[in-house]
């Protein structure tokens, strides 16, 4: 009886383990940062991710503090992966830049690597961005860190 009790208990144990993931929606506080020290370059600001069963998700945040607006991008929309272990993960996601005008001047790309917390309802990530023209020539570069929180 001890055996079996001992077997259903890990095997719960095991299971919960095999089902944390990023799956879900998520509120962030992204901070730009140096790439070369890590030190904040611009205040943090808030943002949304959601990572759909399949692979794919969505981002949206506003860094008004660098003078975005939500008229000056779109929605992101990116695809997510396991890396090793059951805590690593990572993610890139892609929008699209607009003048005042509304004229499309091209897109931001994010790639990331996320560390899930041991509750799996927190995370962190280390971020490269991309900034591209509306050709697709790489204009800009930077990083950033983003601290997650699970949404329920």
């Amino acid at each position: 009886m001890a055996i079996a009790a001992l077997t259903v208990a890990f095997s719960f144990a095991s299971g919960q383990t095999a089902e944390r993931t990023p799956q879900g929606v998520w509120r962030t506080m992204v901070t730009p940062v140096n790439c070369q020290t890590g030190q904040p370059v611009a205040p943090a600001f808030p943002g949304l991710l959601s990572f759909n069963e399949g692979g794919t998700m969505s981002e949206y945040g506003i860094n008004s503090a660098q003078g975005q607006t939500p008229a000056l991008r779109s929605p992101s929309h990116g695809v997510w992966q396991r890396e090793l272990g059951w805590q690593d993960y990572s993610f890139k996601f892609i929008f699209l830049r607009y003048n005042a005008s509304g004229g499309f001047i091209g897109t931001q790309k994010i790639t990331a690597a996320l560390e899930l917390g041991a509750s799996s309802d927190e995370f962190t990530t280390h971020a490269a961005i991309e900034v591209f023209d509306a050709n697709n020539n790489l204009i800009g570069t930077g990083c950033a860190t983003t601290a997650g929180t699970r949404f329920e």
